[in-house]
């Protein structure tokens, strides 16, 4: 069982709904409910919606198999490694009413889709669509025709409406109690690349070879007193969750610290490509009435606010892409169990050279060379062509200044060369202006 301190009283179910939607009535629409995004009203060109169609005969014996089954088959067909495997015991999730520390819920994740389950529950799916971003499904198993297999959940949008107001992804880490309840009024918070690791994985397991890493992973408390300042519970590694969980109900008997690094990375990227995608949708949706306002020729580029959206949106994706502001990583770096440090280098691209952008470091940051592989993912593919090329073309010249900007600040003159060298041989539809 986790180390725990004391129960805490905790918040209703039905009254943490009530304030939820009595506060989500009360703010302004969103804008992303308008066109061109017209997020709920528009059928979604994902990889689920390819699925739903392609497997729409056998739904109802899919529906029916074993529980792991359904969940493995998920898997395979959104190619995600079952060995990035995460699990949280935290009530942080749709299926809160199941989830404990002794029913953790497990999550999977690759560079284009997230997959929860927990035992006795359906699976939730987030995958991400050109122009809607992240979009999100459920698949359970007591749902009956005509029901399609996959059904788009409006209910997640509850709390994955980020404060951008774009639908996004989350990870949070909380003061949870002995049940895995958050507790009310603590501190808990959303988990950004700048957050230190004594401060991350509050209701996560954290499984990996001990070190210097301390976190707020695998334990329980009563009171915020308990996990802030330095009386606070920070728990040490441990190797894995025998004992702890019923292992055998999951793929792994672990929660490795390296997937959840990544998890954390990812998370914050794909959020900062989603609200760039749908920010640069909404400007030059705009711009020819802006631009005939400006009595500008129809085949006039972008100027104005919908060129100063654009800007601020490359700036954003540069920051995130390169890894920029992320905590240190403690004395002797961070150390798993290897299972999935071998499933993600399977998708690596090298250059010429042999390096890719997959090398993991560990040692002091998390990538060998720090610009993210989500670089590939088909989420900054579907980026408008503007910013899109926008965006690469002011990485390209960053990464080739003899005295860098500050977004590329904190590389060292070699990192940038590789990064550039290996992104000119490796990455697909570069703009036409990158130099080779």
């Amino acid at each position: 069982m986790v180390k725990d301190v004391k129960p805490s009283s905790r918040l209703a179910l039905p009254l943490l709904v009530a304030v939820l939607a009595t506060s989500a009535s009360a703010q302004d629409h969103d804008e992303f409910e308008d066109p061109p995004i017209s997020y709920s009203a528009t059928k979604p060109a994902d990889v689920i919606t390819r699925l739903n169609a392609e497997f729409a005969a056998q739904a109802e014996e899919i529906r029916g198999w074993p529980a792991r089954r359904r969940m493995r088959w998920v898997l395979e067909k959104l190619e995600v490694p079952v060995e990035s495997q995460l699990l949280v015991f935290s009530k942080t999730s749709l299926q809160r009413n199941l989830i404990g520390p002794e029913n953790p819920r497990a999550l999977f994740f690759s560079d284009e889709a997230y997959v929860g389950w927990v035992p006795g529950g359906g699976i939730e799916i987030t995958v991400f669509d050109p122009a809607l971003g992240a979009t999100f499904y459920l698949l359970d198993a007591q749902e009956s025709p005509p029901k399609p297999l996959f059904n788009r959940s409006s209910e997640c949008l509850l709390c994955h409406k980020r404060h951008e107001r774009t639908p996004g992804l989350r990870t949070r880490s909380v003061y949870p109690d002995r049940n895995g309840e958050p507790m009310v009024g603590s501190g808990g918070s959303n988990i950004e690349p700048s957050t230190p690791y004594r401060e991350r994985w509050g209701g996560w397991y954290v499984t990996g070879s001990p070190g210097s890493l301390r976190h707020r992973g695998n334990v329980t408390g009563q009171k915020a007193e308990d996990f802030d300042g330095e009386q606070g519970l920070s728990s040490p590694l441990v190797p894995d969750l025998k004992g702890i969980v019923e292992t055998r109900r999951y793929p792994l008997g672990t929660s490795d610290v390296v997937a959840l690094v990544m998890h954390d990375h990812q998370v914050h990227v794909h959020n900062v490509i989603s609200t760039a995608n749908q920010q640069a949708r909404i400007a030059l949706h705009r711009w020819p009435a802006m631009r005939a306002v400006l009595g500008l020729p129809k085949d006039a580029a972008p100027a104005g606010s919908c060129l100063a959206q654009l800007n601020s949106q490359a700036e954003r994706l540069i920051d995130a892409l390169l890894c920029r502001d992320e905590a240190p990583f403690p004395e002797g770096g961070i150390k798993g169990d290897g299972v999935f440090q071998g499933a993600y280098a399977k998708t690596r691209k090298a250059d010429s050279k042999g390096r890719a952008l997959r090398e993991l470091d560990l040692t002091t940051r998390l990538f060998k060379y720090r610009c993210s592989p989500l670089i590939y993912s088909k989420s900054f593919t579907w980026l408008p062509k503007e910013l899109r090329d926008l965006t690469l073309m002011r990485l390209s010249s960053g990464l080739r200044a003899a005295e860098p900007p500050p977004a590329f600040a904190h590389l060292p003159a070699e990192e940038r060369k590789a990064i550039h060298e290996i992104l000119t041989e490796t990455l697909e539809g570069l703009p036409a202006g990158w130099p080779r």
